[in-house]
């Protein structure tokens, strides 16, 4: 289901970049056109939107069912963490993929999310490279434009395929009171059984996908980026516990 998500969301992405312009100055009306003019766009850019919750959470079960069955151990130490390798880039899509609309929303929380990068040791310098300087503007649009579509996919797909090849190799981890000649005997080839049940899986997936689309009409666009107001940075759901933790731990306790 991860790959699939991945590669769809590639797709989407792909597409919408096709009316995307990374500019401070157009990234807004770009989106806004695409939601309001472009038929179905709304429906790709939703799609695209539900699409990377559906990654984190599909993510956070991989692992707890990677925890559960004990496959962290030798020798599939790489592929562990290889996992949480790709589980941090998936976070990071979703980190750079909010920015881009450059609305009041996205504005916002980023600052709060990169304020926390900043404020942790050594960390400014890093700051600073992702959003173009020490105040946010065009650099930092096309900064995050260009992590999202070409240096967070790469990264993946190379991790993915060092992923798989650990897999491959090492096979699935059997239960922990099985033996190696009963699960010799339980083996099955992975045509039709396994490969009827991965495709019903991504089938569910992605209807479920379409129909939080088509229910919640898409992707809410909030207005522009108005670097002068109040807004009330309000991030994704699966980055809360970091906005939370802010409220407890706050000054020099940020390192927490």
């Amino acid at each position: 289901m991860l790959v699939y998500l991945f590669m769809q969301q590639v797709v989407l992405g792909t597409l919408l970049a096709f009316y995307y312009s990374p500019s401070a100055a157009s990234a807004w009306a770009s989106t806004a056109y695409l939601n309001d003019q472009v038929a179905g766009g709304w429906f790709l850019r939703g799609l695209h939107h539900h699409g990377s919750s559906a990654m984190v959470i599909v993510t956070i079960l991989h692992l707890v069912q990677v925890v559960w069955a004990g496959a962290y151990r030798k020798p599939r130490e790489v592929n562990w963490w290889s996992g949480l390798g790709m589980a941090g880039l998936v976070l990071a899509f979703a980190l750079t993929g909010y920015l881009l609309p450059w609305d009041q929303k996205g504005y916002w929380a980023t600052q709060v999310a990169t304020g926390i990068m900043g404020s942790v040791p050594g960390g400014g310098p890093m700051q600073q490279l992702v959003q173009g300087g020490t105040e946010y503007g065009n650099l930092t649009i096309t900064r995050f434009f260009a992590i999202h579509v070409f240096v967070l996919p790469m990264a993946l797909a190379g991790l993915l395929g060092l992923h798989l090849w650990v897999f491959r190799k090492h096979g699935v981890t059997p239960p922990a009171e099985m033996s190696p000649e009963e699960l010799e005997r339980k083996t099955q080839p992975f045509w039709p059984n396994q490969l009827f049940l991965d495709v019903l899986a991504m089938a569910v997936c992605g209807a479920a996908l379409v129909g939080m689309t088509v229910y919640t009409h898409g992707a809410e666009l909030y207005a522009p980026a108005d670097p002068a107001s109040n807004f009330v940075a309000r991030p994704e759901w699966y980055f809360l516990f970091l906005f939370q933790l802010l409220k407890y731990f706050e000054g020099p306790l940020q390192i927490i």
